[in-house]
């Protein structure tokens, strides 16, 4: 149910890149990320567990 596919990872570091740069530090990531997943069906309820696992995921793609 909490899935996204590798593309739509990278779509969001992309958009975290465009809209606030590629120097963000980990505590500004991640609250613009959940920012973005509030506005994905579903994932406003996720459990803290998907979101971290994810948040993880999205910070090494920013970053790569």
């Amino acid at each position: 149910m909490y899935t996204l596919t590798a593309d739509q990872k990278q779509q969001l570091a992309e958009i975290l890149v465009e809209e606030f740069g590629a120097g963000m530090e980990f505590e500004d990531f991640t609250e613009a990320l959940l920012g973005l997943l509030d506005d994905i069906a579903g994932f406003e309820t996720a459990p803290q567990s998907v979101i971290d696992k994810l948040t993880q995921q999205i910070w090494r793609k920013y970053h790569g």
